[in-house]
């Protein structure tokens, strides 16, 4: 077969590709798969012309057989219809060559030739029973004819035996008129005719298979050739993408800010090492290869301590060393390492993280920590004995100013005395007061501070801690409305921390409240808390003051004429107290529109209800 290798390559994708068991074939040595067929017949377009156009030569001949036909017949009607059918198959030759040129036309193709074939069977009997030829001559040029049929016209081989058979059955017709012929003769002509048709047939089928099986091997070639070329380009970008890889690598590699390197297990010789590590060891750019890493660490049994930091490192744990630079300076460093491949041979990937700086700050901290925690032991310890020292003189200043103000060892004599001895009180309360919180929050910051719990009604905590307000709010034209549960609720906790925490709240309400306002105490129980809101309508605060006034000693009007006394220990003190208990404070707050804190508690300080049930049920009251 003589199709071109590039027409069979472009037909790949149009043909199904042949299975590797042996294909099915028609009778005449066809593929029995028609798309497969046609593949082929595309395939080798050029060959079926090129057979044709060999053929035309003869179809000359046969034409220019005409001038014999003319000597036998003259001018006449048979000869004109002679000339006639030897022109049709040339016409018929010619418009399949010139005309159904491509595969696409294969069928007007083949139907010419057939037509060609279909002129000769017609007009070569009749030329030579009307000519009056020889019958050796008649008889060999019958044979030639059925030997370009079935070499020459590449029509279907059925096609061709159907013509065939009707151009020697027309022969054995015209046979007895050429010359005196017996029966026996007549029977091995025939007998002849069947042969050259056989050899014909065998023939054709046997160059059809060749052909198609030549067709498979090209194909499969083809396959091959793609495969292999496939191969060869998926190995090439392999290669390919090995190369980039290893570039973008080296230069990766080179260009971390991390100190990295790759160390030679078998000697602790450098592989490769980037610039941030021959920096942070202060090494040159000859060291960068060849250097022995052993010299750098501290350690003497380094292999068995690079295990660890492989183990470690799997686990992101890193492993802290001590070591030195080139110059003897010691530096702390955390390293990791794994094994790697580099170049074909084993290596450890190290990475170094220099945190010499910081452990100079964690020392630092360290040292300003044991220095802060020194001076709150002083601070807590000169609180607690200035505490003592001030409280003796004080409750004997409150008592001895109580009994001149009561006047119980008879009348003082001037009215003033009396003013100035309620003076007296009311101030050595105070002090007494601020040092009582002091102490107490001073106790709370060193974890000394213990609750006395106990059973107790939190209706009384609340009321008993609005008696000792309401005074200081009735100067202030100040009405207290309180919102309590009922039935009253008990609960477990330290009565007097509670009812501090409440007397801090409701005093700053009081404090920052206008003439004529008023300040709600509410309690209810929540499905997650028991609460308790302190709600004013005084000057409130702005959102992002409010973790200042939970700051002790801090009060947010700063300056030395503010408008409200206070130490700023009172809402402090009292989120401390309310977590002691396992709660929490929280301060909902607007500048002008008042202040809401909320102390919410456990419910499981609540005695004698579950938690859901008691929740549910305080909340609807």
């Amino acid at each position: 077969m003589r199709g071109s290798q590039d027409a069979v390559g472009a037909l790949l994708h149009q043909t199904p590709q042949p299975p590797s068991e042996t294909h099915a074939y028609r009778w005449t040595g066809e593929f029995a798969d028609a798309q497969l067929e046609d593949s082929y017949i595309r395939a080798s377009w050029d060959e079926v012309r090129s057979r044709l156009n060999a053929v035309l030569i003869a179809v000359y001949i046969f034409v220019a057989w005409a001038a014999f036909d003319f000597m036998a017949l003259g001018v006449s009607w048979a000869f004109a219809g002679l000339l006639l059918g030897r022109l049709g198959s040339l016409a018929a030759i010619l418009l399949a060559l010139k005309v159904f040129r491509t595969a696409d036309q294969q069928r007007g193709f083949m139907l010419a030739a057939f037509a060609t074939q279909l002129c000769v069977v017609i007009v070569s009997p009749v030329s030579l029973y009307l000519g009056d030829v020889n019958f050796a001559a008649a008889l060999l040029s019958i044979v030639v004819i059925l030997f370009a049929f079935y070499i020459g016209v590449p029509t279907r081989l059925a096609a061709n035996v159907v013509l065939s058979s009707v151009l020697c059955l027309g022969f054995v017709i015209i046979a007895p008129t050429l010359t005196r012929i017996d029966t026996f003769t007549l029977i091995q002509i025939c007998l002849l005719f069947a042969v050259v048709n056989a050899i014909g047939v065998e023939m054709v089928r046997a160059a059809n298979r060749l052909r198609r099986d030549g067709f498979l091997t090209l194909i499969h070639q083809q396959e091959l050739y793609d495969r292999l070329k496939q191969e060869v380009e998926s190995r090439q970008e392999a290669e390919a993408n090995v190369r980039n890889t290893e570039e973008s690598f080296q230069s990766i590699f080179h260009a971390a800010p991390t100190p990295i390197a790759l160390i030679e297990p078998a000697n602790y010789r450098v592989m490769q090492a980037n610039s941030a590590a021959l920096k942070l060891f202060g090494l040159s750019e000859e060291d960068r290869r060849g250097f022995d890493v052993r010299s750098l660490f501290d350690d003497a049994d380094l292999p068995a301590r690079m295990e660890d930091v492989i183990a470690s490192s799997r686990m992101g744990e890193p492993v802290e060393f001590r070591m030195k630079r080139k110059d003897g300076i010691g530096i702390h460093v955390l390293v990791s390492a794994a094994g790697v491949h580099f170049q074909g041979r084993r290596a450890l990937l190290i990475g170094l993280q220099d945190i010499t700086a910081k452990r100079k700050e964690a020392e630092a901290l360290r040292d300003a920590r044991d220095q802060a925690t020194a001076a709150s032991r002083s601070k807590s310890e000169f609180l607690a004995n200035m505490s003592h020292e001030l409280r003796t003189p004080l409750n004997a200043i409150i008592g001895f100013s109580e009994a001149l103000e009561r006047e119980l060892f008879g009348p003082i004599g001037s009215p003033r005395y009396r003013e100035y001895a309620e003076d007296i009180h009311d101030s050595g309360v105070h002090l007494l007061s601020l040092i009582n919180d002091i102490l107490d929050l001073s106790k709370i910051e060193a974890g000394h501070f213990k609750l006395h719990e106990d059973d107790t009604d939190l209706n009384h905590i609340i009321g008993a801690a609005t008696r000792i307000v309401r005074h200081r709010a009735q100067q202030a034209n100040i009405a207290i409305e309180l919102s309590l549960p009922e039935p009253p609720i008990a609960l477990v906790a330290d009565e007097r921390a509670l009812k501090q925490v409440l007397i801090n709240l409701v005093s700053n309400a009081v404090k920052f409240s206008p003439d004529g306002s008023l300040v709600r105490i509410e309690a209810h129980v929540r499905p997650d808390c028991l609460r308790i809101s302190v709600i004013d309508e005084g000057v409130g605060m702005a959102p992002e003051d409010i973790p200042r006034a939970l700051t002790p000693f801090t009060q947010l009007d700063g300056s030395l004429s503010r408008a409200h006394e206070g130490t700023g220990l009172g809402l402090p003190l009292a989120k401390h107290l309310a977590e002691l208990h396992g709660g929490t404070l929280r301060i909902e707050s607007q500048v002008g529109a008042g202040t809401a804190v909320h102390v919410d508690l456990p419910l499981d300080r609540i005695i004698g209800s579950d938690t859901d049930g008691t929740g549910e049920e305080r909340a609807a009251l």
